[in-house]
């Protein structure tokens, strides 16, 4: 019992979690993971087996009857095609990461917030990723826009395009993005919500740039980072939201799974 209590407190630490985090998993009491961990309580075989799938080790190691394999280098995964949020990662640094872009129903149950239906889907979208080893760590993306409450997909047409951006023009509307990092059985689910105003759009202005073809792929109908950055009159919040990844956010979550981005600190 002494080996698995110090294993399990070692590999704890390396993985830079709580014992509160730890013993939600488990879905246990946390005193009773204390106990666990001090030595003072022997965990059943269901508890070690979850333990060993969270910190990627054989129950045995746990156990201390033998020692893991060595690990191949975790690899970081962009759960996305946009080639916006690929660039914003080169950005900020990040540049050996591997693009992954699964298929995934994006219907969601009506009633749901702006901010839950992205957090929603870019844990969806993260899960999604089927080649993702047990270290590796994905990074799973959603933006949309919100005109009122009421969320602006992508135009299905250049007439639903001409109407969002009508409907956008000289009035506030808020860019929402769910980010999710997740490794193994671990996932950590933010969103980021900036505000962005349109100038007064002449429906000339508004036909010429629906006929750059830009908009099209875009939610709301506009890429700020294009073009479309000709129709914004000011933001308030993370500039890099509205183009569809929240560095600031994604920076901090990243920095709690071992990757300091100013210190170069590779996956645990």
């Amino acid at each position: 019992m002494e080996i698995l209590a110090e294993r399990m407190k070692e590999l704890r630490l390396e993985n830079k979690l709580k014992q509160t985090e730890v013993a939600d998993i488990l879905n246990v009491a946390i005193s009773t993971y204390c106990n666990y961990e001090y030595g003072q309580r022997e965990p059943g075989a269901a508890a070690i087996a979850k333990l060993a799938r969270l910190y990627h080790v054989s129950a045995n190691y746990l156990l201390g009857i033998d020692e893991p394999p060595t690990a191949e280098k975790a690899q970081i995964i962009l759960a996305s095609k946009s080639p916006r949020r690929k660039e914003l990662l080169e950005q900020i640094g990040l540049r050996d990461f591997k693009v992954s872009a699964p298929n995934v129903d994006e219907s969601v149950e009506a009633g749901l917030s702006p901010d839950q239906i992205v957090e929603e889907l870019s844990l969806r979208k993260a899960r999604a990723v089927k080649r993702a080893g047990p270290r590796d760590i994905v990074i799973g993306a959603d933006t949309v826009v919100a005109l009122d409450g009421a969320v602006l997909g992508k135009p299905r047409d250049p007439g639903d395009a001409f109407s969002m951006l009508t409907t956008l023009s000289g009035r506030e509307h808020r860019v929402y993005t769910g980010v999710t990092v997740l490794q193994g059985e671990r996932a950590v689910t933010e969103h980021e919500e900036t505000a962005v105003v349109f100038r007064a759009l002449e429906p000339g202005e508004i036909r010429g740039y629906i006929a750059t073809g830009e908009p099209m792929d875009k939610a709301g109908a506009y890429g700020i980072q294009g073009l479309g950055a000709l129709l914004v009159k000011g933001i308030r919040g993370d500039y890099g939201n509205v183009v569809g990844l929240p560095v600031f956010r994604l920076g901090r979550i990243l920095a709690g799974f071992g990757i300091d981005l100013l210190g170069s600190a590779e996956p645990s």
